[in-house]
């Protein structure tokens, strides 16, 4: 991986936590989750007309993909309601990149190098470190757990999808996040106002200044990963999207007011050092 793909994949993670860190901090999470999905999809449309349409073989990952940020967007609507941000995005996001790199080596042949996969387990356990802090000070119960999982597994699908429909689009990833944004938001919009009933669409349009914040945030972050996964190794590029953590945990403390302690130096210091074995392999 290039240096130039390294650091954006970095600008990606902390754009990726930017907008998680918007949702935990609304009084609705839900409204401010759908609202996030909402703004992606309005910029969408507004890059649509300038856009190429990808390759017709990437529709069908992009149809999955639509589908499966459905899954996505109602589950961190229920996470963060009960869940500290500093430990329920770690567990998300620390075990999708085990999964992602697991699936990409054993269905698409996509095997780091010995150094690069100690750098991702280095990672990944730095990561759950973080976790483990959080749920040892509280503020995450059983059923946040099994929410937090059951997410790490959409993450892990919708990335292999869209590691391979960005490949798939002809020469055009930037176009094919375009189309996925706008299916997502098709998708999983009327589903948020069916299950919220009357007055949901008035709530999402007093949320559209968050919405339109944190869809700014999400659509430039994934627009960064499904270009970086057609150059470099899907599994690579999902794990260091996943150092998002670090910056979720310092806007956690400095913006939420979330604990900081010792532990969560240390780990910070694994993911660290899983960077760097990630950059050398």
């Amino acid at each position: 991986m290039s240096l130039g793909i390294f650091l954006a994949v970095l600008l990606a993670a902390a754009l990726h936590a930017g907008w998680n860190v918007l949702v935990k901090g609304a009084g609705d999470k839900a409204l401010a989750s759908a609202g996030v999905c909402a703004g992606c999809g309005a910029i969408g449309l507004v890059c649509l007309p300038f856009v190429p349409v990808p390759d017709p073989a990437s529709w069908p990952w992009g149809i999955a993909s639509g589908l499966s940020h459905v899954a996505y967007f109602t589950m961190v609507g229920r996470i963060y309601r009960t869940a500290d941000l500093s430990v329920a995005y770690p567990i998300t996001r620390g075990s999708a990149p085990l999964l992602t790199t697991g699936v990409a080596a054993a269905f698409i042949g996509e095997l780091p190098t010995p150094l690069a996969l100690l750098g991702i387990l280095g990672l990944c356990l730095g990561i759950l470190a973080l976790a483990a802090d959080g749920i040892r000070r509280g503020g995450f119960d059983r059923a946040s757990l099994v929410a937090a999982l059951t997410t790490a597994v959409i993450i892990c699908f919708y990335t292999i999808v869209d590691g391979l429909g960005g490949r798939a689009s002809g020469g055009h990833p930037f176009s094919y996040s375009v189309y996925i944004q706008i299916a997502a938001a098709a998708f999983y919009l009327p589903v948020f106002c069916y299950l919220r009933g009357r007055g949901a669409g008035a709530a999402l349009m007093r949320a559209a200044p968050r919405g339109l914040a944190g869809g700014a945030s999400s659509f430039s972050a994934y627009s960064i990963a499904i270009y970086a996964m057609t150059i470099a190794p899907i599994g690579l590029v999902a794990a260091l999207r996943e150092t998002s953590v670090l910056f979720a945990a310092a806007f956690g403390a400095l913006v939420l007011g979330e604990r900081f302690g010792p532990a969560r130096y240390l780990a910070a210091g694994l993911v660290a050092c899983g960077l760097m074995a990630m950059k050398a392999g």
